[in-house]
């Protein structure tokens, strides 16, 4: 008779794997974690008094959310090996829309419908023509913001009044936004960790030849990611003119790299593969820590710029991948 009990469990072995692929995937976000909570206490201690108020807090929680829901749609764009520099535009583009002389009911889902059509062309010129991602996204970002620009020549208009009355409050003290983003956040996180498409999309931004030999759909996958990019943008961009309470054409042009520095300081590589939400959940917070820092402490918004681009070449050189299909 055989010992069993000798013979190696392989569906234990396969289970550590995965494990460890998913921790390997996400190393970057315990990096984030330590820095956004190494800010965290830098700002209690030295500005205890401005710092350490609710009123702060709820400022930040209400100001942070149309960064982070962008973030999250560029996270899935950078993890399949992409880059979306359309995102600002497309922002700007549904804070148009919302002002045209069309019922609420009318506007809200025909900004969506533009964003997807939106997404659909980057990734079809990204993926079935070829175009360099930088190059696809960049032109269709001229060319939605002079939609955007054509439709509201300059800022007006109402937003929805719906909309504002699901930004514009709060529960318990905790503003509308945090649960914005807790519902855009929850989503993104069992897209990436509890569907095939999570799985597919980490093996694809990986190595998107061995993926496509392997039998996945790389295309869709692909094509699935703009999509989604463009979709969280319009979702921030229903938030912010809410939050504004009217419309402005020009509106997203400050989210548009802030959307990667978020994802990129989170973990995310910029060649793909490795990374996730729950890393750029703490990227953003960096990026709000520190405005809200700078601004507490008196300093010129013109040094955030400075920051920002700082901060962004030092987590693309720290977060690198050294070998194909890591």
């Amino acid at each position: 008779m055989s010992d069993t009990s000798q013979r190696p469990s392989f569906g234990g072995l396969t289970a550590r794997f995965r494990l460890d692929a998913r921790l390997y995937r996400q190393r970057g976000a315990a990096l984030s974690a330590l820095t956004f909570t190494i800010i965290f206490v830098v700002l209690a201690v030295s500005l205890p008094e401005n710092f350490l108020t609710g009123r702060n807090f709820s400022n930040l929680l209400g100001q942070l959310p149309p960064l982070v829901i962008a973030s999250l749609g560029q996270t899935f764009v950078l993890l399949g090996a992409g880059f979306d520099l359309s995102v600002g535009s497309v922002i700007s583009l549904t804070s148009a829309i919302l002002a045209l002389d069309l019922h609420w009911s009318m506007t809200i889902p025909l900004a969506l419908l533009a964003a997807v059509i939106v997404g659909l062309v980057n990734g079809w010129g990204v993926v079935k023509t070829g175009v360099h991602p930088i190059i696809m996204t960049l032109a269709t970002s001229s060319i939605v913001q002079g939609l955007a620009l054509t439709l509201l020549p300059v800022p007006g208009g109402v937003a929805p009044p719906p909309l504002v009355a699901m930004v514009q409050g709060d529960i318990l003290g905790i503003p509308f936004g945090f649960f914005w983003v807790l519902a855009v956040g929850g989503i993104a996180i069992h897209l990436m960790h509890a569907t095939r498409f999570g799985a597919h999309l980490y093996a694809v931004g990986a190595n998107s030849d061995s993926a496509r030999l392997s039998g996945l759909p790389d295309a869709r996958i692909r094509i699935g990611t703009y999509v989604i990019s463009a979709t969280c943008a319009a979702i921030a961009g229903l938030y912010l003119t809410a939050r504004l309470a009217s419309s402005d054409p020009n509106v997203g042009s400050a989210l548009g790299l802030d959307s990667v520095l978020g994802a990129a300081l989170g973990g995310t590589l910029l060649s793909g593969g490795i990374g996730g939400p729950i890393g750029t959940f703490f990227g953003v917070g960096i990026i709000g820590l520190l405005n809200n820092g700078m601004n507490l402490a008196g300093i010129s918004p013109f040094y955030q710029h400075v920051v920002k681009g700082t901060m962004l070449i030092i987590s693309v050189s720290l977060f690198r991948r050294k070998e194909l299909g890591l």
